[in-house]
């Protein structure tokens, strides 16, 4: 399409976002709504004759549909749908970032701590796609967008499949077969089982592959004509732990039945992960033993502290009683003071005398409450 060209009379084409055997993605914007889209073209197959065409057409619309209903935080809503001629169009949200491939091309990747947070946040959009029967079938670091507020959103559904349940072996005509670094086995051939959740849950971990080692990981058909040429990720980065190696390892098992079995049980085994790691740096990494100098001098002063600690417990061991004698204290000296107030009242003569004898015991009360209570506290007694 050309720069400037309207479909639909409401989205205009700005710019190429991108380009593929399959089609085309644009930047238009949306008159009606004034918003940024990002327009999804697919191509059919040029060789499907009328029929297989046909069914293409109904299937996309189909898969359409679904994707009109899916929400999720991580992923772009589609917000339109529609055929011209022999083409079709996804209208999408237009995500604003720098995609996970763009990030390696510039010699960047991320910490393994870092990938916990993005890998629960794809988990967590694909296991919400697999709920509602749609695949990906095109998962790798060009695909995965990462946000100026650091979420990363899974984009790019023009692979995508509805996985029916009761006839998982249907494929659309209108869809490509993947990116190969990133595409299992059963995804080229249908004699090897049908592509289901698993087949995202393997091009997840050839992502993780790539991002972690910078390189991308061999196609599949290599790794099972020349296994040997295929490096483990610690070989390639020293730094990363033995259980993320053990993680990636499995998702990218060649037979399916080897790899996890849903997104949701990949995400409990990271989050299981992710608990060990914040666990073990709250404690630290300090040695479970201290060296025996500083046991030796640790004991030597606990002896010369061992007077000043006995003193401190007895005296905190008197400011125990205080909460019990305070409340009785309080009546009695209340008690006491009208009593004799009342007596030496009755024995004065003067009203100077008068005031001196109701001052005294007042002031002495009042003293004598202040030096308990601050007697209590720590710090500074409060007024």
């Amino acid at each position: 399409m050309k720069i400037g060209q309207v479909l639909k009379g409401r989205y205009r084409i700005q710019a190429i976002l991108g380009e593929g055997g399959m089609g085309t993605v644009y930047l238009a914007q949306d008159t009606l709504l004034d918003r940024p889209r990002a327009i999804k073209e697919l191509c059919p197959d040029p060789l499907a004759d009328e029929a297989r065409l046909l069914a293409a057409r109904a299937q996309f619309e189909r898969e359409a549909r679904v994707l009109r209903g899916l929400r999720h935080k991580n992923l772009p809503h589609v917000s339109d749908y529609f055929s011209i001629d022999e083409n079709d169009y996804l209208v999408m949200d237009y995500i604003q970032g720098e995609s996970l491939a763009d990030l390696l091309g510039r010699k960047k990747r991320p910490t393994e701590r870092l990938l916990y947070i993005w890998l629960d946040q794809i988990l967590d959009a694909l296991e919400y796609c697999h709920r509602h029967h749609v695949l990906h079938r095109d998962i790798k670091p060009a695909n995965i967008i990462l946000t100026s507020e650091g979420k990363v959103m899974l984009v790019d559904f023009g692979l995508v499949k509805f996985l029916d349940p009761h006839n998982p072996r249907t494929a659309t005509i209108v869809r490509g077969l993947g990116t190969p670094e990133y595409t299992p086995l059963e995804q080229y051939d249908a004699s090897m089982g049908h592509t289901d959740a698993r087949s995202d849950i393997y091009a997840l971990g050839a992502t993780l592959y790539h991002l972690l080692t910078g390189r991308p990981p061999q196609p599949v058909s290599q790794r099972i004509l020349k296994p040997d040429t295929h490096p483990d990720i610690r070989e390639l980065n020293p730094k990363i732990s033995a259980w993320m190696s053990v993680f990636v390892r499995k998702a990218m098992a060649v037979r399916p039945e080897n790899r996890y079995q849903s997104a949701g049980e990949m995400r409990r085994d990271l989050r299981t992960q992710v608990f060990k790691v914040r666990r073990h740096s709250a404690v630290g990494s300090a040695p479970l033993r201290a060296p025996q100098t500083v046991r030796r001098q640790y004991r030597h002063g606990a002896r010369k502290s061992a007077g000043r600690s006995s003193r401190r417990s007895r005296t905190r061991s008197g400011a125990r009683w205080l909460p019990v004698l305070l409340p009785i204290a309080v009546p009695v000296g209340v008690v006491l003071f009208l009593t004799v107030t009342v007596t030496l009242i009755s024995l004065a003569t003067s009203s100077i005398v008068t005031a001196a004898v109701v001052a005294s015991p007042l002031i002495f009360l009042g003293l004598a409450y202040y030096a308990l209570v601050s007697g209590r506290r720590s710090g500074p007694p409060r007024i």
